[in-house]
């Protein structure tokens, strides 16, 4: 009899889709097409600066939390002044993160409506198993996120 070597295969970040978007246009204005195309309300914070920051690169960042048991929405800029964050195979610019589960049919219209914006060459979904390097990415920006939300939530002394 033959041992079998049993393996647990896991993905590390569950329930979150990745719509790589190529576009010349700059984050505030995509950041407000995605904002009337899918009803979000993505609103700039600190912008996010890798732990392997080159040439002090700074990448764009936006949330949108729907509240509890719903989707957050995290915008976020892969290239600055050339310096791209992660190499994907297609050309990509931003990332739009959506956590929280999504049926596929809501997943695409919103790629069809992120195609629709002017200035937008190219959206689409990113198979997150085929992309090496991206699980730590999406761990930086989950990090900032946290970040920007517990700085957000800090009370203030009364005076």
């Amino acid at each position: 009899m033959r041992n079998r070597k049993l393996t647990i295969s896991t993905n590390p970040f569950d329930d979150i889709h990745v719509i790589g978007i190529n576009t010349t246009l700059p984050d505030y204005k995509l950041a407000w097409h995605i904002n009337q195309l899918l009803q979000l309300n993505l609103r700039k914070f600190e912008d996010i600066v890798p732990d392997h920051a080159e040439d002090d690169a700074r990448y764009a960042f936006y949330l949108y939390d729907q509240g509890e048991n719903m989707n957050v929405f995290n915008l976020v800029s892969i290239n600055d002044k050339g310096l791209r964050w992660l190499k994907l195979p297609v050309t990509t610019d931003y990332l739009l993160i959506i956590r929280n589960p999504v049926d596929e049919e809501k997943l695409e219209s919103a790629v069809r409506n992120i195609r629709s914006a002017p200035q937008v060459v190219h959206a689409f979904v990113i198979e997150q198993s085929k992309i090496k390097g991206i699980d730590p990415l999406l761990e930086q920006i989950e990090l900032h996120e946290f970040e920007t939300q517990k700085n957000q939530n800090k009370r203030y002394p009364k005076k």
